[in-house]
């Protein structure tokens, strides 16, 4: 046994013997050409997934995990699936998955998309400078006040041969390099567009759709769930509906006015369209830097019982219910997905 391994082995023992649970992050149930913030699993592997945790684990609803943490004991190889944003796909992909298995989710939804014919933002990014055939040459956007220029000098036009290799091999964030101009404008428009307020958002993206000379209406595969649709996801209890702000703010980036607008109106919001109560949260983006004691008291205050972020892996009985780790899923194979659910619960 090598010096890691004994540094590690008191951890793994100590989970051996401490009651864990493990959230797990999805966003979307679907089959893409191209996915570049790697949110989509495929509906065969997502099948897989639940196929695997039925077999193995424990899986419950979030509600049946936060009532046992409340209790102070988590049941052993508990499982709790989740899933945000609110796209259409998540009805219509993966909620007959779930019923085929029984295995309960939990959908935080960003309700100012309900029944929008707008992509989420980060999509309308990609269809926009990714997808055109064609584009000018340079772009040009004053953001702040201050002026930006980018040059997409050799990479103005898409051949068919582009294109192809693109869907053959299509490139996505965590890649090193990029393979045009068009995609280092997206990073840094992507870096630029996930701190500011929803309405500086979608000013800048009407300028580059003006500019692009592209359609405002987004791709049908891309949109989220409509108010019917979300009532069909909620009914008959198997997937509970939790809030996710009404515009996917990064909250952190906000003042406090604005935090507790996001927070509180999505939840009232969705409760309207339900007529029920909605009880649980996930913060935007979801790590440490994307949310502070701020959005804490608020998402208490507005009565919300858990919050959810998007870093750690396994929870145990000590974990904050306002504060609640999740790990994210990727489109593995069975044999993937099955080493990293072990691997995390191994610590």
């Amino acid at each position: 046994m090598n010096l890691y391994s004994l540094i590690r082995l008191p951890r793994r023992i100590g989970n051996k013997f401490r009651s864990q649970g493990l959230i797990l992050l999805y966003h979307r149930v679907a089959t893409l050409d191209t996915d570049p913030q790697l949110l989509s699993v495929t509906p065969e592997h997502f099948a897989e997934h639940l196929e695997y945790l039925s077999e193995h684990y424990n899986p419950m609803s979030l509600s049946e995990l936060c009532n046992a943490l409340k209790a102070g004991k988590i049941p052993k190889r508990s499982i709790v699936i989740t899933f945000d944003d609110g796209y259409a796909d998540n009805l219509w992909n993966a909620k007959p998955l779930l019923e085929r298995n029984e295995i309960s989710a939990t959908v935080f939804v960003t309700s100012g998309y309900i029944g929008s014919d707008r992509e989420f933002w980060w999509d309308d990014l990609e269809r926009l400078l990714l997808l055109p055939e064609q584009l000018p040459n340079r772009l040009e956007l004053t953001i702040g006040g201050r002026n930006r220029k980018w040059d997409l000098t050799g990479d103005v036009e898409y051949t068919t041969g582009q294109r192809s290799s693109t869907r053959s091999d299509p490139w996505n964030v965590t890649m090193a390099s990029d393979p045009g101009p068009r995609y280092t404008i997206y990073r840094d428009l992507h870096r630029i567009l996930n701190v500011l307020p929803c309405g500086q958002q979608e000013t800048i993206l009407s300028a580059i759709t003006q500019w692009a000379g592209v359609s405002r209406t987004g791709r049908a595969p891309y949109r989220a769930l409509t108010a019917g649709e979300l009532k069909q996801l909620a009914r008959g209890g198997l997937v509970e509906i939790g809030a996710h702000t009404v515009t996917h703010a990064r909250l952190s980036a906000q003042t406090a006015s604005i935090q507790k607008g996001e927070i509180a109106r999505s939840k009232e919001s969705l409760e309207e369209i339900l007529g029920r109560e909605v009880r649980s949260f996930s913060y935007p983006f979801g790590q440490n830097e994307d949310f502070n004691s701020n959005c804490v008291e608020f998402i208490k205050g507005a009565g919300f019982t858990a919050a959810c972020t998007n870093y750690g892996s396994t929870l145990t009985r000590s974990a904050d219910p306002y504060c609640l780790p999740r790990a994210m899923v990727r489109d593995w194979d069975v044999q993937t997905f099955a080493a990293r659910i072990k691997e995390w619960f191994d610590g």
